[in-house]
């Protein structure tokens, strides 16, 4: 069998390689430290924009603490007292809550409203007394289990 070019190329590089043998020399440490350090270099333009930035920061600070302090300005101003109310007359609970108007013409939409404005007029204090129910007992479960 032939053997394609791209093997016959592979095997000369393998026995290439395979004869080379490393150099007992070892690196110049000092060498390659110093040649490292050269081409580490930047250009003069970064560190000379840091020094600006950083004494125009000094120059901002030394102004901000040294400046004057601002004139105090007082200033009188009359306002018109207004005008004095007179005090309610106290109320007792049970009169502080007008009563429900008679509701026999309104809808239970207006019922609501009115309920409503009664509420934000004069708090919890002006919903009307709920009906009291009647003096049932509980049920018990195996009554409303049998209910089913």
């Amino acid at each position: 069998m032939s053997e394609r070019p791209e093997e016959l190329e592979l095997t000369t590089l393998e026995s290439t390689l395979r004869d080379l043998r490393p150099r007992p020399e070892a690196l110049d440490r000092a060498a390659l430290m110093y040649r490292a350090g050269r081409a580490s270099v930047r250009g003069w333009a970064w560190p000379v924009a840091t020094t600006i930035a950083a004494a125009l920061a000094m120059t901002l600070g030394v102004l901000l603490l040294l400046r004057p302090t601002p004139p105090v300005v007082e200033r009188v101003v009359y306002l018109p007292s207004p005008p004095a109310q007179p005090e309610p007359p106290e109320r007792r609970p049970e009169e502080s809550v007008p009563p429900l108007a008679d509701d026999a013409g309104r809808g239970g939409w207006s019922h609501y409203v009115h309920l409503q404005e009664q509420v934000l007029t004069h708090g919890l204090d002006g919903l009307p007394a709920s009906p009291r129910a009647p003096d049932e007992q509980t049920p018990s479960i195996e009554s409303l289990l049998r209910s089913f």
